[in-house]
């Protein structure tokens, strides 16, 4: 059995998550992200139903070379990644990892269905380093077992 295997996103996700609306500028979510001391910012409808992603190398790739009155001109709906790879909490480990190296991204919105027609609200982030968190745990646990005594 793989590392991951026994465990289900909902186990290792960062619950809850920093949310910007579409509509706000691109200095809120910039201070939402400083301000949280997170990478990256989800961005929802007014319904709080996922519409994309800002990650800092979104905002990098979107200001650089804008001057302070063309980035301030400038809303999250502008800057984010609109199609963002989502999960279910309830999925497994290895499904995820799997997706994240398959599409080469370093995070998944983990989300919530709601009801038939609208879009999935964001409950969580999965996130590389949390993987990796993962690993260091299962490996510090069999190198304890492992120890001679």
């Amino acid at each position: 059995m793989s590392m991951l295997e026994k465990y289900r996103v909902r186990e290792v996700m960062t619950r809850g998550v920093v949310t910007v609306n579409f509509t706000s500028s691109i200095g809120e979510a910039i201070s939402a992200m400083v301000e949280n001391d997170v990478t990256a910012v989800v961005v929802v409808n007014s319904d709080g139903e996922t519409m994309g992603v800002i990650s800092s190398v979104d905002i990098m790739r979107n200001l650089a070379g804008k001057s302070v009155e063309e980035a301030a001109g400038m809303t999250a709906e502008d800057v984010m990644t609109p199609h963002t790879i989502s999960i279910s909490p309830e999925s497994g480990l290895e499904e995820a990892a799997r997706v994240m190296l398959e599409k080469n991204i370093h995070r998944l919105v983990i989300t919530q269905e709601k009801p038939f027609g609208s879009l999935p609200v964001p409950v969580g982030i999965l996130s590389a380093t949390d993987l990796v968190k993962l690993y260091d745990l299962e490996l510090s646990r069999h190198e304890r077992h492992q120890a001679p005594e």
